[in-house]
């Protein structure tokens, strides 16, 4: 794989004083990498996010995608045409060694058109960096028919593939992703569906069981995993609309019919979330999107088993969307984080860079074949816009490696 440009700098930190002097384009400031992880905690969620405090130095150290000329970019923007005229959002990465041709990595996305429609569209690559397309920008996911719970729109994509069903056979790939229906699309269920390649997608099923008490108003962003024989789900559940939000759980044998849980044994109903906004900090206010990897180099039950990137507001105005990273032991009992692991970009760069209004929906992905102290162990792919409104939503890619 083509290496990402990587950061000439001597500490991946940002630089904070009280007037900022920042030179131009030079790579050197770049991103704040601090976390902090309660000790033993792994995984999902478990009554409450940040806490507030300190800042304290991360366990992962992110690089930025850069061109020749060290500037930030994205890897991949709005066509200006098409089906993505608008925006491209909601990345969901997938690796399959399986397929036939070099194109093993898969970035699904939500995209929004020109008139303001959601789909879902697709690119594939022999590169985690998509330098080279050798599928390029097809929409996978269209508007569905009356009654198909996604007839406004189709957002928020999360991809498995079964490796033990051959490629080219229907199901080794499942997907999930929020569908809009409704008038204007106030109504979100989670769809399920199945491909044999990745790319024609079939059997659209609307989920049922995903109907919390504290997701009154919508359930979306879903990331599923497949973990001890059981289709394992975190997703984010909003109780007033355009209020904060939450992330929930969910388990299921067949991947249409689910059980919500928490971490003290309700379901159903009765169930609570198992990550929250924590007391204050950076998200203090709502925690969305989750993006859960099984960390595939820690054994069952050990800390950081699960690992859990998310999207964090720290007040109403969401004035600036940084990401978190949260940890557990089981899927259910969450560390607390006092300090993103992710956050815009300066805005005092010239250019300025694609990502230094907010950084939201993850989507991580842990390369057990690269140990975690050689960059790239870690990829972080987020999307980013640019300050006050400077450019629209673009997909961006970032490397990690243990601090």
């Amino acid at each position: 794989m083509n290496p990402i440009p990587k950061e000439n700098t001597l500490s991946q930190t940002r630089i904070f004083t009280a007037n900022p002097d920042l030179w131009g384009r030079i790579p050197t400031t770049l991103l704040l990498l601090w976390v902090g992880l309660s000790a033993g905690a792994v995984g999902c969620g478990g009554g409450g996010g940040g806490g507030g405090g300190g800042v304290a130095a991360g366990p992962i150290d992110y690089s930025r995608n850069r061109d020749a000329m060290g500037d930030i970019t994205p890897i991949l923007s709005e066509d200006g045409s098409g089906f993505d005229a608008a925006e491209v959002d909601s990345p969901a990465i997938v690796q399959d060694s399986g397929r036939p041709g070099a194109d093993v990595w898969i970035l699904y996305y939500e995209a929004t058109s020109s008139g303001a429609v959601s789909t879902i569209g697709a690119i594939t690559s022999d590169e985690e960096d998509f330098t080279t397309l050798t599928v390029n920008r097809t929409q996978v996911i269209g508007v569905g028919g009356g009654g198909s719970g996604y007839d406004v729109g189709a957002t928020d994509p999360t991809v498995l593939v079964d490796k033990g069903i051959a490629f080219g056979v229907d199901g080794r790939y499942q997907m999930w992703f929020e569908g809009r229906s409704g008038a204007g699309g106030a109504t979100s269920s989670i769809i399920h569906c199945t491909s044999a390649d990745g790319i024609s997608w079939s059997n659209f099923t609307i989920c049922t069981g995903l109907t919390p008490s504290f997701g009154s108003v919508r359930v979306a962003d879903p990331c599923v995993i497949r973990d001890d024989g059981l289709f394992k789900m975190w997703f984010e559940a909003i109780d007033v609309a355009s209020g904060p939000g939450v992330i929930g759980y969910a388990t299921s044998a067949d991947g249409t019919s689910w059980t919500i849980r928490d971490a003290s044994g309700n379901t159903g109903v009765a169930a609570n979330p198992v990550f929250e906004p924590g007391a204050s900090g950076f998200d203090a206010y709502s925690v969305n999107a989750p993006s859960v990897v099984r960390n595939p180099i820690v054994a069952d039950g050990g800390a950081n088993a699960f690992m859990m990137w998310y999207e964090a507001g720290d007040n109403a105005s969401s004035t600036e969307n940084t990401i978190g990273l949260a940890t557990s032991t089981d899927g259910l009992t969450w560390s607390d984080p006092t300090s993103p692991v992710f956050d815009p970009s300066s805005d005092s760069i010239v250019p300025l860079p694609f990502d230094s209004g907010d950084v939201e929906h993850p989507s991580a992905f842990i390369d057990e074949n690269l140990p975690s102290t050689t960059r790239g162990h870690y990829l972080l792919y987020y999307t980013g816009d640019g300050e006050n409104g400077a450019s629209p939503n673009r997909i961006g890619l970032a490397e990690g490696v243990d601090n």
